[in-house]
């Protein structure tokens, strides 16, 4: 009989179990904040060209009609833009998405600069707008990967705050420059500030959305896609139920995007051929709803986490459509911005209330696509009420399109009473499929752990 020991086939080796790093709450918050401030610093720019939009097109002989066509290539590029990005922030992670956005807009100020001529100028807006659209899909993922659903709203506040800082100092910012030295020193300081804030998020923002959860998430959905073929994670059965709040939600937001995308185009001749306001007051009236805004969403986004998501909702919709009847009544320059200043205050706690009312009703490996969804149907606002309004305006004055803006926020206010507070039943159902799924994990490490224990007994007997 041969005594040579028989091959040994491998080591047996205990692995213990891996185990991801927890988020804890000062990396979170340390997380958010940068992605807050690094998106301050990128909206800082754009508040800076805005009010020069309409005094460039004019220096290409053009007006109403082509900045309606500029507002509606930016809104449909992001229509078609925002839920590819979701997809891909879900799937790719977040930080990739928001680098990319974060470069297209420092280009996209370069390129408005060179433009020259109104075709050249909206095409380089269609490109911002499409490459630009993942940044909030994105930055609403990462509040979905890290924040706990009873603060959601509060930090989709400080992200939307953020938004709204460039809206601060921008206007007026834009204006002084652009009458001081012409249109080509708002677009280049634009530049600057953008690039500044790439630099930010680059070396501060990392990945929450890691390959080790978005395995996992792969890994749920291809057990749940047993069950029929049908269940490919189609868009479908990844909507939030119940579908009439989302249905309701997406209404609402679009409602919103199309009221003040059919008044914007009207309201800025408006105020410069009408009203006779200078570059600088227009800066003013927008910096005094930006103010708002900022401070409102920082200090208050939270108002929803503690009275319910509803009744912030119908509060924050009430000034948006006083908003639109001051427009159509008032001509005094103090009293408009009074008005801007607290639509301002009321979309400061109306858009981190919605926001975070999506985020409560999807879970998170879906949140940046659903996310996307609603920037979709705010960009398809942002297309429809340009057309809307170059359509109707050679039919009625200013006041009339101000006061058609008026009677639809009056129907977005209504419907917002048919929303109720969120079923989280979902997103515990889903915890509990997590929790599951952690102890199926368990049961088979200990059932492979008894395998290898015996395999590796029977072994050493045999050699004895």
């Amino acid at each position: 009989m041969n005594n040579e020991k028989s091959p040994i086939l491998g080591k047996v080796i205990i692995a213990q179990s891996f185990k991801p790093q927890p988020m804890t709450p000062n990396r979170a918050r340390n997380i958010i904040l940068l992605l807050s401030a690094s998106v301050a610093l990128m909206m800082t720019g754009y508040g800076i060209v805005m009010p020069v939009f309409a005094r460039r097109l004019g220096e290409f002989g053009d007006g109403v009609k082509e900045l309606g066509f500029l507002t509606v290539a930016f809104a449909l590029a992001q229509l078609i833009g925002a839920p590819v990005w979701g997809i891909v922030a879900d799937r790719r992670g977040r930080r990739p998405v928001i680098l990319l956005a974060q470069i297209s807009v420092t280009l996209s100020y370069v390129g408005y600069l060179f433009a020259p001529n109104t075709v050249l100028f909206i095409a380089v807006r269609a490109a911002a707008g499409f490459l630009t659209a993942g940044l909030f899909p994105a930055a609403m993922g990462v509040v979905g990967d890290i924040v706990p659903e009873k603060q959601r709203a509060r930090w989709v506040g400080i992200i939307m705050g953020s938004y709204a800082v460039g809206m601060i100092f921008g206007p007026a910012i834009g204006g002084f420059l652009y009458d001081t030295w012409g249109y080509a020193a708002p677009f280049l300081l634009s530049a600057v500030v953008a690039f500044l804030a790439l630099l930010a998020s680059y070396f501060n923002i990392t990945e929450t959305h890691s390959p080790e959860m978005r395995w996992r998430a792969h890994l749920r959905a291809r057990r749940s896609s047993t069950e029929s073929a049908v269940k490919k994670k189609s868009l479908w059965s990844i909507l939030p139920r119940p579908l009439y709040i989302f249905s309701t939600l997406l209404i609402i937001d679009f409602i919103g995007s199309f009221s003040f995308a059919f008044v914007e185009p009207q309201m800025i001749f408006y105020f410069y051929d009408t009203l006779l306001w200078t570059t600088v007051q227009f800066g003013v009236v927008v910096g005094a709803y930006g103010v708002m805004m900022v401070f409102g969403q920082m200090l208050l986004g939270h108002l929803s986490d503690n009275r319910g998501r509803k009744p912030i909702i119908l509060l924050g919709l009430v000034p948006s459509l006083f908003f639109y009847i001051g427009l159509a009544v008032l001509t005094d320059y103090d009293l408009m911005i009074l008005v801007a200043a607290l639509a301002g205050l009321g979309n400061a706690i109306l858009a981190p209330a919605i926001s975070a009312y999506y985020l409560d009703i999807t879970p998170s490996e879906n949140s940046s696509r659903i996310i996307g969804i609603k920037e979709s149907f705010l960009a398809l606002g942002g297309v429809m009420g340009p057309l809307a309004v170059a359509v109707i305006a050679p039919y009625t004055t200013p006041q009339g399109i101000f006061w058609i803006a008026s009677i639809l926020g009056l129907s977005s206010l209504l419907l917002a009473l048919l929303l109720r507070e969120p079923q989280r039943s979902s997103v515990e159902a889903h915890g509990i499929q997590e929790e599951i799924s952690i102890r199926r994990g368990l049961a088979a490490q200990a059932s492979l752990r008894g395998i290898v224990m015996r395999a590796y007994a029977t072994r050493a007997s045999d050699r004895t």
